[in-house]
């Protein structure tokens, strides 16, 4: 997609699955990638993989839980490319797969500072970038259980139900200055985020999703691109899902 030519797109995440996937994706088509991560041998692998293929890319490890660090990589990340154009806030964990009553606080906030307020710390500072140039296009990674209710998976929803609002709200906010918000809700998709999935739990979707199957982190990445593109130019606010049709049901 031409569309992405010379743009720089800001990833978190971008270590694994479907980040990586995305990085890559955009990388092909042309953007300039800064891959972020909190594990920093991944990040890189990323990094090395895009340049192999003769395209730009950097990394920067980084926490989006911690303020201080999104703030200043952000900040070095504009200084050094004038902008940022694209952003794709993926980073994410499963939490502890528990009931209400038996989950401890502990976990209930490190999933939510780093699903949740990890994505409100990215878009606080892309978007102040963004807004100087009247121009960029956000892409936050829900999830089906950002759509659904989890049983024992409480603090994981939530954080993917919060997603979508924060998504919402800043399409509101911002869509007269020209950057357009959107998110993807996947469903069971091949990344090792569902490692800690029970079996139990993913055989059922096995059985009883339409495609009967788990989706590949490329078909997200290509939703993505999809929406970061000048192909959904009208789109803004809005959350795909990319689950095999088990939503519908």
């Amino acid at each position: 997609m031409s569309d992405f030519n010379k743009k720089i797109a800001f990833v978190t995440g971008g270590g694994d699955g479907i980040g990586r996937a995305t990085s890559v994706a955009l990388s092909a088509c042309g953007a300039k990638v800064i891959v972020t991560d909190i594990n920093e041998k991944m990040g890189k692998q990323t990094v090395d993989q895009i340049k192999s293929m003769g395209n730009e890319a950097s990394f920067f490890k980084m926490d989006v839980s911690v303020e201080t660090e999104v703030k200043s990589i952000t900040e070095i990340v504009v200084e050094e490319n004038k902008k940022i154009d694209l952003a794709i806030n993926n980073a994410g964990v499963g939490g502890d797969f528990e009931s209400i009553h038996k989950t401890d606080l502990s976990d209930w906030n490190s999933t939510l500072n780093i699903n949740l307020n990890g994505v409100f710390l990215c878009m606080k500072y892309q978007i102040k970038y963004m807004l100087r140039n009247r121009f960029g296009r956000i892409v936050n990674v829900s999830s089906m259980a950002g759509l659904k209710g989890v049983g024992g998976g409480a603090s994981y929803s939530a954080s993917k139900h919060g997603v979508i609002g924060l998504t919402k709200s800043a399409a509101i906010e911002y869509g007269d200055h020209n950057i357009r918000v959107n998110s993807v809700c996947p469903g069971f998709i091949d990344t090792k985020l569902i490692q800690n999935v029970p079996k139990n739990v993913i055989d059922f979707n096995m059985k009883i999703n339409p495609m009967k199957r788990i989706g590949k982190t490329k078909e997200v990445a290509d939703s993505i691109l999809w929406l970061l593109s000048e192909k959904s130019s009208f789109v803004n606010g809005h959350s795909i899902s990319i689950d095999g049709g088990y939503g519908s049901l």
